[in-house]
């Protein structure tokens, strides 16, 4: 920590360069010419959004920072829009306003001088007097300039309370341009519906705008965040009793009694549902949508069972022995039962590891119901793992957003109750990544006349949504489940194959022997710095001439963790660093930095781009002038603006979470003791079955030992198998 020097001072001046930016919390080193100063100075602390050129008044002190040096350390700054007209070009063309480059700016300016930000607020309709500006560059300015001041004014609203530049746009894209009003209205809107903000945060807000502590609102608004964090960690309902008393930790102000009556108006009003529980004061809290989305999966799934089929296979066994002949198979007893099941049942699950043979069932089924004349719909629920599908069985496969075609326009999907699929049969892979909620639309698109083949590997790690929704089908005893655990004659020489079974059964998994022609290797190594050095060697050198993989395509490094030295952070800017030196036009956005080539990821669905959480792309062109970054996805090219590039992150490193439902050419998984929190068998058994052709453990023996031990899992409170079972 910076020691300062005596505190007080204040200085002032132009801001030349800004060195970095928190947009999480507004944290900005910068450089600043003060007025009276010879030298240019360093300062640090949280501010609204500063723009190169601003003129900024900061109250401080100067510090001797023991990393970076002297500074100024910045307890409270007042922004300002530029006085001279050489600060005033800059700022304008510094990305403040979409479509105003240097150029333009600098036309600005000539033309209206020091009046130019008044003629930008006040009177847009003089622009048709700059030369070169057309009627759609006029108006992309001017609508630019209005989100930069109503996003400033928020901004300045916010920073009191740590919030920045990336809160502030999440905000106004949630609530619009009244989102100051709005939030001064009900601050707590902020915790329940704005991503990664808080309760916390929510509740500074609002006690600064006047809520009392014993408020209603606020009461009722930790109720319902604590209810939300639970359905983040995969809970359908919680009990009344843990939930009262994790909202009572948020709130110590609040007694017992006040909570219980808070928690009964958010059952009167409907804003949350309670079912009855095993015991007094253990009722059964849900989210509404949760438990419709519980109830109609039930219902759905019963009404299926119990509904004759439109198609029949006919003569089953004969048709199998056709379809083997055909594919030129020779099924195992294993596969036999889940053929003859996948062709005589309304509903099927069959689960296997890899290797099992689920792929070769795949085919065989689709090839009987496509001999027959059946309309089938496959799907996924990822881009990758349909794609992975469609080949496997040579019919097209859709995402399962894809496959209910949501339209932004609706709002909504078009495929539904109202509006079903006209199928026979439904086939869906991956389904351990499916939650309740995406089931629940996918099964209410499903005419009850159709059969349903479910296709999974529970040992997996469960869907990131709420719910449990294989696991539960399985265990309500209502559906019935192939299970295929015989390792198959194309799997028997894979020693990727076998570690994960190794794995899966408790035990260390072990390195190919021939140093050549193996697939699976563990490598020892405690120290962070040098995995990283090791995992460069490998992917940027070792792997591309030993298997001639391309390092930008076809090698993924799967991570446990988000942040620390082996998080996807870091190794993702060191990767970009490594393997794509020459990416023009870097660009930083939200804490990353993007350069033309680099290797991106999705990470929410946006059903207005057609893109959706987990789709993989390149960077193929960063416009400063526009604020916008074209990503190309598998040949689609899809057009970011820089203000929503909080939905990108570079992806050459993902977490091992994000890379559910893919496979890849050759993984690379770092282990290591600072993962501990993250280390569970599921997660490591799930990396290892993400690889395809070579798969790297590099790390900490005991970590990775300690991480095939753990086979605890978090219970997911969910009362779908029971409904099933009519329990």
């Amino acid at each position: 920590m910076a020691t300062p020097n005596p505190p007080g001072e204040t200085v002032s001046g132009r801001i030349e360069r800004i060195t970095f930016v928190n947009d999480e919390n507004g944290y900005t080193v910068l450089t600043v010419k003060a007025a009276g100063r010879k030298n240019l100075i360093t300062a640090a602390g949280r501010l609204p959004d500063p723009v190169v050129g601003q003129f900024i008044e900061m109250e401080g002190a100067f510090a001797n920072h023991p990393r970076f040096g002297p500074r100024f350390e910045i307890r409270k700054a007042r922004l300002a829009p530029p006085t001279t007209l050489p600060s005033l070009k800059k700022y304008l063309a510094s990305g403040l306003i979409k479509g105003l480059g240097p150029v333009l700016a600098g036309r600005l300016v000539d033309r209206f001088g020091a009046g130019t930000l008044d003629i930008l607020a006040h009177n847009p309709e003089r622009l048709t007097e700059v030369e070169g500006l057309g009627a759609a560059r006029r108006e992309m300015i001017i609508e630019g300039w209005n989100r930069t001041v109503n996003a400033k004014r928020l901004l300045e609203f916010l920073a009191e309370f740590g919030l920045g530049l990336s809160a502030a746009l999440r905000i106004i894209r949630r609530l619009g341009e009244k989102a100051e009003e709005l939030i001064r209205e009900d601050p707590y809107r902020l915790a329940y519906e704005v991503d990664g903000v808080g309760f916390v945060t929510a509740d500074k807000v609002a006690r600064a705008v006047g809520f009392a502590p014993d408020a209603p609102a606020r009461l009722e608004a930790g109720l319902l965040f604590t209810l939300n964090e639970t359905g983040a960690d995969g809970h359908v309902f919680y009990p009344e009793n843990l939930l009262l008393k994790e909202s009572a930790a948020l709130l110590p102000e609040a007694s017992p009694d006040d909570l219980k009556t808070a928690l009964g108006r958010l059952i009167l009003a409907g804003r949350v549902k309670a079912e009855p529980g095993d015991e007094p004061g253990a009722a059964r809290i849900y989210a509404p949508y949760l438990q419709r989305a519980e109830n109609w999966v039930a219902s759905d799934i019963v009404s299926i069972l119990h509904h004759p089929p439109r198609l029949i296979v006919p003569r089953p066994q004969k048709a199998l022995a056709w379809a083997e002949e055909q594919l030129g198979l020779e099924l195992s007893p294993d596969q036999r039962r889940a053929a003859e099941a996948a062709v005589t049942k309304k509903i099927l699950i069959i689960t296997g590891g890899p290797g099992s043979g689920k792929t070769t069932i795949a085919r065989l089924i689709t090839a009987i119901y496509a001999a027959v004349k059946a309309k089938i719909a496959l799907t996924a629920p990822t881009g990758r793992a349909a794609k992975r599908l469609s080949q496997a069985t040579g019919l097209p496969a859709k995402t399962v957003h894809r496959l209910l075609e949501y339209s932004p326009q609706a709002g909504g999907f078009l495929r539904g109750p109202k509006n079903k699929l006209d199928i026979d049969l439904l086939l869906a892979d991956e389904t351990s990544m499916i939650d309740l909620n995406l089931m629940n639309h996918l099964l209410g698109a499903v005419p009850h006349h159709a059969a349903v083949i479910f296709i999974g590997d529970q040992d997996q790690l469960p869907s990131v949504g709420p719910g449990r929704v294989l696991a539960d089908l399985t265990a309500s005893g209502l559906v019935e489940v192939a299970a295929l655990t015989e390792a198959h004659r194309q799997a028997s020489g894979s020693q990727i194959i076998r570690a994960a079974r190794r794995i899966n059964a408790g035990l260390f998994p072990e390195s190919s022997r021939d140093r050549d022609d193996g697939d699976f290797y563990f490598i020892e190594e405690n120290d962070p710095g040098r995995i990283i050095d090791k995992m460069l060697y490998l992917i940027a050198k070792k792997l591309p001439e030993k298997l001639g993989v391309n390092p930008m395509e076809d090698i993924q490094v799967l991570t446990p963790m988000h942040n620390g030295e082996l998080g996807a952070e870091n190794l993702n800017a060191v990767l970009s660093a490594a393997l794509n030196p020459g990416g023009q036009a870097a660009l930083r956005r939200f804490g990353r930095q993007y350069k033309t080539g680099d290797r991106v990821m999705q990470l929410k669905n946006n059903y207005n781009r057609d893109v959706f959480n987990g789709d993989g792309g390149r960077v193929e062109k960063i416009d400063f002038e526009a604020q916008e970054m074209t990503v190309n996805f598998e040949g689609r090219p899809v057009t970011y603006d820089f203000s929503d590039l909080d939905e990108l992150a570079l992806a050459y490193a993902i977490t091992i979470h994000k890379s559910q439902g893919s496979e890849f050419p050759v993984t690379l998984i770092p282990v290591v003791p600072g993962h501990h929190i993250m280390l569970r068998r599921k997660l490591i058994y799930t990396a290892v079955t993400r690889g395809r052709r070579f798969v790297v453990l590099i790390g900490s023996a005991r970590a990775l030992r300690g991480a095939v031990d753990n086979n605890h899992e978090q219970n997911r409170y969910s009362r779908l198998a029971d409904k099933l079972a009519g329990r």
